[in-house]
């Protein structure tokens, strides 16, 4: 009797140590800032901006390619926590996720320029350092939701970059993920300043780009999003719309949201297929 209590005891304990880990980006954003590195990029009036770091688990000899996720928020509120479970979902992929501050005006009492302006920074910032940060310089991807999918997308328009930053570190991210992305349908922002509209910007020449919208969205709109990757196919350009029937605005976010897995396993997946990130390993195909 005591040999057979042993046993179901062993094989209990056995049993929880073959449970897979939780993915870490279900982890609440805050305890996820205080896992990441903390790194000044840009010094401004109002305060010093930070990046926020997330490593792969084990060591790399090799460089590997980073992904800078910008929060939404109107460019009125926002903070890093906001999207740094984007930045960890990609991690668990293997590559660096990150999770830029940048100036808003609830904060900093600033206007959607300056918002702009710091994504280009956040991007130079891990080009220019990108051997002390482990990062590949040419696989630098631009991420964000909302407000921040314009900040991430505009860090390939031209103009409105800082002056005292070496203006020969490209600011123009290799690949764009933009979820439910301001594009610049409808806002008065884009009437004063419209070389900040990615969708009156789009040229030959720009990114591959992948970007998620709800049918419902009415804060973007979603014909925005048709009328931006119809103009990136017609320019040339690589463009995927991922279309969430009947969802709105934030149609993916935040990470417990049911279309969350689905959205970042496409958006992934079109990563890899334009070599911007590696094929999957089998720990992340299981996430």
């Amino acid at each position: 009797m005591k040999q057979c209590l042993i046993l179901i005891l062993l094989g209990c304990l056995n049993l929880s140590a073959a449970q897979p880990a939780a993915p870490t980006y279900l982890q609440s954003g805050r305890d996820l800032l205080k896992q990441a590195e903390k790194i000044v990029y840009k010094e401004t009036p109002q305060e010093n901006l930070c990046l926020y770091l997330l490593r792969p688990q084990g060591k790399t000899t090799h460089p590997l390619p980073a992904i800078i996720y910008f929060t939404g928020g109107g460019w009125v509120k926002g903070t890093p926590d906001g999207m740094i479970p984007n930045a960890a979902w990609f991690r668990d992929q293997g590559i660096i996720g990150i999770s830029a501050d940048y100036r808003v005006k609830n904060r900093h009492g600033t206007t959607p320029l300056e918002c702009v302006k710091d994504g280009k920074s956040a991007i130079r910032y891990v080009r220019a350092h990108a051997r002390e940060l482990g990062v590949d310089p040419d696989h630098s991807i631009a991420a964000g939701g909302s407000a921040g999918g314009q900040v991430a997308a505009a860090t390939v328009l031209p103009g409105n970059d800082e002056t005292n930053e070496d203006l020969n570190v490209s600011s123009r991210a290799n690949a764009l993920v933009l979820h439910n992305p301001v594009l610049g349908s409808g806002e008065p922002f884009f009437s004063i300043h419209p070389e900040c509209s990615p969708l009156a910007g789009v040229r030959t020449g720009w990114p591959p780009t992948i970007l998620s919208c709800g049918t419902l969205d009415h804060t973007i709109p979603y014909a925005a999003a048709v009328e931006f990757c119809q103009k990136m196919k017609s320019a040339g350009n690589v463009c995927e719309l991922i279309s969430i029937t009947n969802a709105g605005h934030s149609c993916d976010y935040p990470a417990t949201n049911t279309n969350f897995p689905p959205t970042m396993t496409r958006m992934a997946g079109f990563l890899r297929a334009q070599g911007v990130i590696p094929q999957a390993s089998a720990k992340a195909n299981e996430l």
